[in-house]
């Protein structure tokens, strides 16, 4: 079995990969974004993510038969290996990429959950953190996680960091005061991650009816017109005074879903 062979770097086909790898609006106007790498490929082939396009060079290693039976054989591509490392976004390409379809599981949330789980993310900005919080929420069973002006979810770095999670974690980007209002209304209690000392002990919080946690900007935290509904806090020990985003999500999202 042949692939077509692609060797320029002006082809439409490499060209639109390499524009989604570097241009969020079209990444978000297109509703696709880039893959690379042979773990995060398969996983969104497993998760049955619609991968338009796949790209591999012919010292990839799969044989052509069960690359044709994973991903389609009309998707598939050969590149030569002065296109991967042209197309690549780290130091030692696999030699694989994809395009795939923004996945269903990103949009407005249709439907709140009663009693649900949720993380709003406000002004997250570390691609690294927000692929960590996804892949916690995922293994954790979080209901969902709403990014208000955060770093873009579908950045080649966030999706590398999230490891596949953002194929099976629902989330939704909107703006903060919308989405607040929308999980009062669905009667899901909202409560602001701060550091202050007279805020409460999360370990002492009733999440009994479920709860939108926000958690704030990697260096300043949540803007103090943005703290609403119940403040809680991770009580530090010994000279420990704070945090990284990313593991202080992990913790809140660990008692938050435990529940009390």
């Amino acid at each position: 079995m042949k692939f077509k062979a692609l060797t320029s770097a002006e082809n439409e086909k490499i060209k639109l990969y390499r524009k989604l790898c570097s241009d969020k609006k079209a990444r978000r106007s297109l509703e696709l974004f880039p893959l690379e790498g042979a773990r995060l490929i398969r996983d969104a082939a497993a998760e049955k993510g619609e991968l338009t396009l796949v790209f591999v060079t012919e010292k990839f290693g799969e044989e052509p038969e069960k690359l044709a039976k994973i991903y389609g054989s009309e998707n598939i591509y050969i590149i030569t290996e002065e296109l991967a490392a042209k197309m690549s976004d780290t130091s030692t390409p696999q030699g694989i990429f994809a395009v795939c379809k923004t996945p269903s599981v990103h949009g407005n949330f249709t439907e709140i959950i009663p009693g649900g789980r949720y993380i709003i993310l406000d002004n997250l900005q570390d691609p690294g953190n927000m692929g960590t919080i996804l892949r916690t929420a995922d293994s954790l069973g979080i209901d969902g996680i709403a990014c208000c002006n955060c770093c873009d979810l579908f950045s080649p770095k966030t999706v590398r960091s999230a490891m596949g999670s953002l194929l099976r974690v629902r989330t939704m980007c909107g703006e903060f005061e919308k989405i607040t209002e929308m999980f009062r209304k669905a009667d899901i209690p909202i409560f602001s991650a701060v550091t202050d000392d007279d805020a409460q002990d999360i370990k002492k919080c009733d999440f009994s009816r479920g709860g939108a946690v926000i958690i704030g900007n990697e260096g300043s935290g949540i803007p103090k017109e943005h703290i609403t509904g119940k403040r809680i806090t991770i009580r530090m020990h010994g000279t420990v005074d704070s945090l990284n985003a990313a593991m202080a999500a992990g913790i809140m999202m660990w008692v938050l879903e435990a529940g009390n």
